[in-house]
């Protein structure tokens, strides 16, 4: 369930300046059920010793920031996408830590002193099993635990092998990397999102009666495997009242190769002008594979069976949109 819920994002740690609190620390790529889990407790943990509570997360990504340009991750989502999910899980706060290899060489007990209590004056800190943090991600639960013994702060472990299968973000990204948006959507307990900035396209799609809106999306965020999907569409600041068709891959009729990979929705029963405009999708189905067409009208024929079959597909929804407020 998401919150609504007004949440004070900061993103200068000048601007940190709270009273007691309870804090989870994490990248939270993904902000899938298994954080969620996490950040429910701290959420509890607060309402039941009447204290703030507060999600630190690094931006960029720390593999953005430590990695070679060869080897950086695809993300499930950037910066803005996170916040509004972290937003929508019932906590107080968001703080945006800026990573870099500056922060990667703290010690992991001069993170907790200076970062945790110092700046965010943690009374408790909720953390995973599994959490590591610091220079070379030294500091564990067990490190934490010592450390805290001699400092006025209290260490709660959540246990997240109660989930029935791994959820992390990197079974998440490969899910989707190799199609399975249905197991991806499970794990992340919502719908996939990309969202970005309408730019101009080729405008073939108006032509055969499919004009599309062509996002534009940083590099390293996450593609799913090209193909075409049923999608729930947010059109600036408005809500998830849209169907529509999304293409992702190369455009498969030209007379000559296409080299770009093409981010493009098509809204049903819509035919405003939002070039310019930030537009979300949230990914509800896989529809199918990309096909090589001959001709503009072996195109148009098969965008009309996909519509037909994205019409077809019953109401019922298993999991509530991203960002559906």
């Amino acid at each position: 369930m998401f919150f609504s819920l007004i949440v004070a994002v900061y993103r200068d740690i000048r601007d940190l300046n709270f009273e007691k609190t309870v804090v989870t620390v994490g990248s939270f790529d993904g902000v899938h059920s298994g954080h969620r889990a996490l950040l429910q407790r701290v959420v509890n943990l607060a309402a039941q010793h009447h204290l703030r509570s507060v999600v630190l997360t690094f931006w960029p990504h720390p593999r953005l920031a430590l990695d070679s340009a060869d080897d950086t991750p695809l993300l499930l989502h950037t910066l803005d996408e996170k916040i509004t999910l972290l937003e929508q899980t019932g906590v107080d706060d968001v703080a945006v830590f800026p990573f870099d290899k500056v922060l990667a060489q703290m010690p992991a007990s001069g993170f907790v002193r200076d970062i945790i209590i110092g700046k965010l004056n943690a009374r408790y800190l909720v953390a995973g099993q599994d959490h590591h943090f610091g220079k070379e991600r030294s500091g564990n639960v067990q490190h934490l635990t010592e450390f805290a013994s001699h400092n006025d702060l209290q260490i709660e472990v959540v246990d997240l092998k109660m989930f029935d299968r791994k959820i992390s973000s990197s079974v998440i990204r490969k899910s989707l990397l190799c199609g399975d948006l249905a197991l991806a959507n499970a794990m992340l307990g919502y719908e996939y999102l990309i969202s970005g900035k309408v730019i101009a396209g080729n405008r073939l799609g108006r032509t055969i009666g499919f004009p599309t809106a062509n996002i534009e999306t940083p590099g390293y965020k996450l593609l799913p495997k090209n193909g075409v999907y049923r999608v729930k569409v947010k059109i600036g600041t408005g809500r998830f009242d849209r169907l529509g068709m999304m293409y992702i891959g190369k455009r498969t009729v030209l007379e000559q190769e296409d080299t770009m990979l093409h981010v493009e929705v098509h809204i049903f029963d819509f035919d405003g002008q939002i070039y310019g405009q930030e537009v979300a999708v949230a990914l509800t189905h896989r529809i199918r594979d990309n096909v090589r067409f001959g001709n503009v009208g072996q195109l148009a024929e098969q965008l009309h069976r996909d519509k037909e079959n994205i019409m077809a597909i019953t109401a019922y929804e298993s999991f509530p949109s991203s960002f559906s407020r």
